[in-house]
């Protein structure tokens, strides 16, 4: 099980200021949380979430809505999938989104989104390392971490490159035993780490 954590900061939203009343909700793994809502085109909300993460294979499905009278309108969406979000402890700068219009759709799941907006939002998201492992395990953790991070954001490179030239064959897996990714990695370190 992971920690998920996520600082919903702030947006930049295309329009007048008193357009708008946004509150931005949270979605993953069946469970929502929702910000204050706040007026104005420069809403800050500073608002940190924690989500316990059982399954890396979905994805944070962020949305910004504002809020009606009678009814509320959507004014973007975007989605993160999990097993591209970092892992530390300490809070980042965050990174700005560029909100969507529409979801993409599988087998009834949101697996991505389309149509970009002119609106964005600043959020952090970071998975947190356990805390109640010994400092020097948990040093040795980070690094093994970073290691993974790497190898994963290697994996992304090689993965656009396969996808640049749609004439190259795709690779063929490797075994189980020999050659896991690096989401199945993480995956182990966590469940050796929680079982230590």
């Amino acid at each position: 099980m992971s920690l998920l954590c996520v600082g919903v900061k702030k947006a930049k939203l295309d329009g007048a200021q008193e357009k708008f009343n946004t509150y931005v909700t949270l979605k993953v793994q069946n469970v929502k949380s929702t910000t204050i809502a706040v007026r104005g085109s420069l809403p800050s909300w500073e608002q940190d979430f924690m989500f316990e993460i059982n399954r890396l294979d979905l994805g944070l499905t962020v949305e910004m809505w504002n809020k009606g009278l009678i009814w509320d309108t959507m004014v973007g969406t975007v989605w993160i999938p999990l097993h591209s979000i970092r892992q530390s402890n300490e809070e980042g700068p965050g990174k700005w989104l560029t909100l969507d219009s529409q979801v993409i759709m599988a087998d009834n799941d949101i697996c991505g989104t389309k149509d970009p907006t002119l609106h964005q939002v600043l959020l952090d998201t970071r998975f947190e390392l356990p805390l109640d492992i010994p400092e020097e395990e948990a040093r040795y953790w980070a690094k093994k971490l970073e290691q993974l991070n790497a190898m994963r954001d290697q994996d992304i490179t090689n993965q656009d490159s396969y996808q640049e030239d749609p004439e190259r064959p795709l690779p063929v897996p490797g075994t189980q035993c020999c050659e896991l990714s690096t989401n199945h990695w993480a995956c182990l370190i966590q469940v050796f780490a929680i079982n230590q």
